[in-house]
């Protein structure tokens, strides 16, 4: 069924969104030798920490070469194996709860007075729909069909599988032996998803909520003390995730500081973040894959105010309710706890909301969606299981047609501006795919279209300065150029082309001083350095010629 949802995915190219950074632009990662695994596991290209997800991808390479539909088929069948394994999960947190599906919560009977009462189907069934829900959803569409977010596949099979080892270990009737195996394998497993992608960071204050409830470890006379300690490996290993991904962040110069987006914004942003999954899980439309965060944000915007009360009030009614319903602030406070590294506490890149960033955060949301069928189909087995399958199979259209979207970069970004006219970013990527097509008017107006929404935007100036130079306006492109490195003086790219322009231009002095001021802010790293100091070198020498005559 996954498979036939996302079946457009073997059509879809590599798009101009990270995929041109990562792959078509990059040769390191390119193979699996010595110096290809030594890149692989000390760079921090794209501000992440990923080297199991590039190993993947460099396997993908050596199988498929540049071929993109064997890096989507890899991203699929991971995101496949996530589902059975989010299947297995749900299977071990309804049994956890301790009470039959249908029946009223009685922690003295559980898994035992199940079976008896012929319920393990209906446990199985709903786990299926669950899953189902979690894999089928177009929210997936992102972290699937985007060869840059493999990162989100690989590391989020290993953190669902490092739950399901931490629920299997607790078991009430799990030997001690075949406990301390479990969590060997939970703690192997974290390291896995932790070297593909980060976001698992916050595992241990999710395993604290699951021994609260569904496994009830304090109610069964466990120490507080033990179960404390018992974290200490998962903490240190997520602290020193959370180290090397701030430090990746903070080499990207799209993080902003407190002054650019204040606490007041970042909280307001939060608050929306906080709101917009759950109500894009329950109306999946417009899915885009840039939502843009305004510059500056108004915190007093209605968005922001309504999703500030709905997080408060939901928050106080799910702690009021919690011994009624203790699995609704178990499910919240899982969801806001996976969710919270990415609400925009610590800002990088022009996004609001992503999502991508749904991956992980709604599988609480799934687990709710599981426990609901079983519930509901005590008595109304054929109703409940007509109903289901309708959502399924709503869900799956939904994500055929999404997958489609991504199929290259101009589908994608014209897409995006359907929804969004003012949307400067896929303006621009747009406006790049266009030029790489050969279309230089296009491009010129996508790039002009971009600058009218956002005037600060430098990226916008920088590519159509290269698209002015390409077609010839020499002028045009030194002034836009000049606008780039105004806007940020960091980048090293508006410097060499404004330096050959100039040099054809014969000002061969102006030329030599943007050549080396591009060598002097760029980093050490930069692809770029070895043409830039060819580019140095002739100048320079025909400068010293000139002179010399």
């Amino acid at each position: 069924t996954v498979l036939v949802a996302f079946l457009p995915t073997f059509a879809n190219g590599f798009v101009i969104w990270d995929d041109d950074l990562n792959f078509t632009n990059n040769t390191a990662y390119r193979g699996l030798s010595p110096a290809h695994l030594s890149w692989m596991f000390t760079t921090l290209i794209g501000g992440h920490y990923q080297p199991l997800s590039w190993l993947t991808l460099g396997l993908d390479y050596t199988l498929w070469g540049m071929d993109a539909r064997g890096y989507h088929a890899t991203s699929l069948l991971l995101h496949a194996a996530t589902a059975v394994c989010c299947y297995l999960l749900i299977v071990a947190l309804l049994e956890a709860a301790t009470f039959p599906l249908g029946t009223a919560p009685d922690a003295r009977r559980g898994a035992r007075d199940a079976h008896r009462h012929g319920d393990p189907t209906r446990l199985h069934a709903a786990a299926a729909f669950g899953a189902l829900v979690f894999a089928l959803h177009p929210l997936r569409v992102e972290s699937v069909a985007w060869v840059s977010e493999r990162r989100d596949v690989l590391s989020g099979l290993f953190l669902l599988l490092t739950v399901l080892a931490y629920v299997r270990a607790h078991a009430p009737a799990e030997a001690a032996a075949a406990r301390r195996r479990w969590m060997l394998a939970s703690l192997a497993c974290f390291v896995a998803s932790l070297l593909s992608k980060a976001w698992g960071m916050t595992l241990p204050l999710v395993l604290l909520v699951l021994d609260r409830y569904p496994l009830r470890r304090l109610a069964r006379g466990e120490p507080v003390r033990t179960i404390l300690v018992e974290k200490l490996p998962y903490a240190v290993l997520a602290a020193a995730a959370a180290a090397t991904a701030l430090a990746a962040q903070a080499s990207m110069p799209e993080m902003r500081s407190l002054t650019q987006h204040g606490v007041v914004a970042r909280l307001a942003q939060a608050a929306y973040g906080l709101v917009f999954y759950p109500s894009k899980t329950l109306l999946p439309l417009d899915l885009t894959p840039a939502y843009l965060l305004e510059t500056p944000l108004d915190p007093s915007a209605p968005r922001y105010v309504v999703s500030a009360l709905v997080v408060i009030a939901l928050t106080v009614a799910a702690i009021l309710a919690r011994r009624r319903a203790p699995w609704a602030l178990a499910a919240l406070a899982c969801y806001a706890i996976v969710v919270s590294p990415v609400l925009g506490l610590a800002q990088t890149g022009p996004q609001l909301v992503a999502d991508r960033y749904s991956y992980l955060a709604t599988i609480p949301f799934a687990v709710l969606a599981a426990a609901g069928f079983g519930i509901a189909s005590v008595g109304r087995e054929r109703l409940v299981a007509l109903a289901a399958g309708a959502t399924l199979v709503v869900l799956a259209t939904l994500t055929f047609q999404q997958t489609r979207i991504w199929h290259d970069s101009l589908t994608l970004w014209t897409h995006t501006l359907a929804i969004d006219p003012t949307n400067h970013v896929a303006a621009t990527n747009r406006g790049w795919a266009r030029q790489l097509d050969g279309d230089l008017a296009g491009a010129i107006e996508d790039y002009t279209r971009a600058l009218a929404s956002n005037p600060r935007y430098a990226l916008a100036y920088y590519d159509r300065g290269s698209a002015r130079d390409e077609r010839g306006d020499l002028d045009d492109a030194v002034a836009d150029y000049s606008a780039a490195i105004e806007l940020d003086p960091r980048d090293g790219r508006p410097f060499n082309n404004r330096g050959y322009v100039r040099e054809r231009q014969g000002d061969l002095t102006a030329a030599v001083a943007d050549y080396r001021r591009a060598l002097a802010v760029a980093a050490p790293e930069w692809p770029h350095r070895p043409l830039v100091e060819g580019n140095l070198a002739r100048a320079g020498a025909a400068l010293a010629a000139s002179r010399r005559r």
